[in-house]
């Protein structure tokens, strides 16, 4: 009984393996035709909604943020590897791009003890920005930027 139950448990597993590995080539299709030239995928149909093709969404780092919290910088702009802030605390800067968090510094004539080194992580969506400013060994001030 043991060799029959062991038997139809590996036969049921072949079966079910089997199909993991199959595409279907009319979803292949589909998304052959949503690539972008930035390697995401953009959805046919929002494509075809005007017959011209819609505009990609923004992506990645680079932009123009502005703060959701109280803070001195009124924008953030983010061209490479080049940044520059405007408002109370506007000044020149630099990032340097990691993994999943980039080291951000700031090199302002007058300094900000809480706004000069951290790291910038992007949100999933590509929508917000966070700043982890250095700081305090408990942590120093944080920002949050939208594109503006």
């Amino acid at each position: 009984m043991r060799k029959i139950t062991a038997a139809m448990a590996l036969g049921l597993s072949v079966v079910l393996l089997s199909g993991c590995g199959k595409s279907d080539s009319k979803s292949d299709d589909t998304k052959d035709a949503g690539q972008q030239s930035s390697g995401r995928t953009q959805p046919l149909k929002d494509k075809e909604k005007d017959g011209k093709g819609a505009a990609p969404e923004a992506t990645g780092i680079d932009g123009t943020w502005k703060p959701i919290n109280k803070s001195p910088i009124a924008t953030m702009t983010i061209s490479g590897n080049k940044v520059t802030t405007t408002g109370k605390l506007a000044c020149p800067g630099t990032l340097k791009p990691g993994k999943k968090k980039s080291a951000i510094a700031l090199d302002c004539t007058s300094k900000d003890p809480e706004r000069s080194r951290g790291t910038l992580e992007l949100a999933k969506d590509g929508t917000h920005i966070y700043i982890e400013w250095d700081g305090a060994a408990w942590g120093g001030m944080i920002d949050s930027l939208r594109r503006a």
